[in-house]
């Protein structure tokens, strides 16, 4: 959970002070007889001590603006459901998790008031937005989070791997803007949410260039192509173009095999070592190892055969996910 922290501001050039002995304010119970909603946001919140007030209020009105924030991604995907496009429960997870992130980072909050209840030893606080004030500074906050995800998707000295992390970086970015426009547009500031949408398209889009880029397979001790087809098969899941011996990225993969100690079984070792290359760079991005053992009973011929077909369904098993989390970590 984020913490807040409090912040004590100026209010008419003195520091705002609760008043133990003034009646209870207005805006204990009508925060917008004060504050009028054309002109602020505001929140009450109540605590033990003066501390756990304030951080009530902020707290409160954190949450205003999240649940209006969740409230538009729910019904937003509700549209796309009824238009045929479907959204997962991991994408509304996702934008939700980014809503309550972004908004607890409530840009120009203050806490306006406080009063002291002795007799009930209860405190009350006022946390207030005021709109012509904050929306600005939320509009300049968009504008920085859009250069951000532009610089990020600028493909033109062309794509790579490192593209990728870029994409997945700025589609993260995307959904911050999108939930500070929605703010942005709760204080009145101008709509930007095609923009928003139009940048999430790019995003989309990089993403998808970035994907086309070719990896050559090469693979050394292969029989009948299997290991190498069982590394190409996976980077074309994943999206990628395999086959061009001219491409930048090279996985090279050497497979050794050795005849292992005969019991009742015969018995052939095998390692295989994959290096996945960048050949502009001369940089070795990550590598895969794997070795085991496989035994028949009737001949060596048939352990060799039986070595490839195991190495074929261990690196189909466990490839997928090692290029997975490099790609995601990078």
């Amino acid at each position: 959970m984020k913490k807040i922290v409090v912040v004590f501001f100026l209010l008419c050039g003195e520091l705002v002070l609760a008043n133990a002995q003034r009646d209870k304010p207005v805006w204990v119970d009508r925060p917008g007889a004060l504050f009028p909603d054309a002109l602020f946001i505001s929140a009450v919140g109540s605590g033990q001590d003066r501390r756990r007030a304030e951080t009530s209020a902020l707290g409160s009105l954190a949450s205003y603006f999240r649940q209006s924030v969740i409230n538009s991604t729910l019904i937003r995907d509700s549209e796309k459901q009824e238009n045929g496009r479907s959204v997962s429960s991991t994408t509304e997870a996702s934008q939700t998790i980014e809503a309550v992130s972004a908004v607890d980072a409530l840009i120009g909050v203050e806490i306006r008031d406080v009063w002291n209840n002795e007799r009930q030893k209860i405190w009350y606080a006022v946390a207030v937005m005021e709109k012509a004030r904050c929306a600005p500074r939320y509009s300049e906050e968009i504008d920085k989070t859009v250069a951000e995800i532009n610089n990020l998707i600028d493909v033109s000295a062309g794509v790579s791997f490192e593209t990728i992390s870029k994409c997945r970086q700025a589609k993260g970015l995307v959904d911050k803007a999108d939930v500070l426009a929605f703010v942005h547009r709760m204080l009145g500031g101008q709509s930007r949410q095609a923009e928003i949408s139009a940048l999430s398209t790019r995003v989309a889009n990089t993403m998808d260039q970035a994907k086309t880029i070719p990896v050559n397979v090469r693979v050394d001790g292969d029989r009948d192509g299997r290991i190498r087809s069982a590394f190409a098969g996976i980077f074309t899941g994943a999206g990628f173009r395999t086959g061009n011996r001219n491409s930048r990225y090279t996985l090279e993969v050497t497979m050794v095999l050795s005849e292992a100690p005969k019991n009742q079984y015969y018995n052939t070792r095998y390692t295989v070592n994959a290096i996945l290359q960048d050949t502009l760079n001369g940089t070795e991005l990550f590598s895969y190892t794997i070795a085991s053992r496989e035994s028949h009973t009737q001949s060596q011929a048939d352990a060799d055969n039986r070595v490839y077909i195991g190495a074929e369904r261990k690196i189909k098993a466990e490839f997928p996910e090692v290029l997975r989390e490099y790609l995601e970590s990078n």
